[in-house]
């Protein structure tokens, strides 16, 4: 029970913090992702990784996916990765939140919609603080939160699994001795 409500106080902080990133108005919404721009690209001038394949192909397939065209500034594309990124923590703490109590198929039904629900709502509510609405951005929140309680769903049965392995491991070590 103590991991349950513990789960639960984490979606119920994640939830505050995303409607927190909401809530801020448009300009300073704006200055956080140019500060976040500036200093990923601070980043890329040690690192180097924005000049490799990969990077290139995933950075033209993301613009592509979520704006329909590869000629996006990079601060939106950031600004849509941390979409992503808050709705991803929020789709895998779900999971394992709504798996405590409904050990079947439906925890990953509900560890999906509930987190839409927010998306939606957090859209909603964006107009309230002169900020737009977008479908596009529920889109990706959802993208966000499938990818999350995907990733929950192998670390959970991959944990099992090894779980498994060792108890088997230790019931056969048991019977020879």
């Amino acid at each position: 029970m103590k991991k349950a409500i513990f789960i639960f106080i984490l979606i119920i902080l994640w939830i505050l913090l995303i409607f927190y990133f909401s809530s801020r108005n448009p300009l300073y919404s704006s200055q956080q992702s140019s500060f976040v721009t500036k200093i990923l690209r601070k980043i890329d001038q040690i690192i180097d990784f924005s000049d490799t394949t990969l990077f290139k192909k995933v950075e033209i397939f993301l613009k592509k996916l979520w704006f329909k065209t590869q000629y996006v500034p990079a601060e939106m594309l950031v600004r849509k990765t941390a979409h992503f990124g808050l709705y991803f923590i929020l789709g895998f703490f779900s999971f394992f939140g709504f798996h405590l109590f409904i050990k079947n198929i439906f925890s990953i039904l509900l560890a999906i919609t509930f987190p839409n629900l927010i998306a939606v709502l957090d859209e909603y509510t964006q107009q309230y603080y002169n900020r737009g609405s977008s479908l596009n951005d529920v889109i990706i929140d959802l993208s966000g939160i499938t990818f999350g309680v995907a990733f929950a769903v192998i670390v959970y049965y991959t944990f099992k699994l090894i779980r498994k392995i060792f108890k088997k491991k230790g019931n056969s070590e048991n019977l020879q001795n």
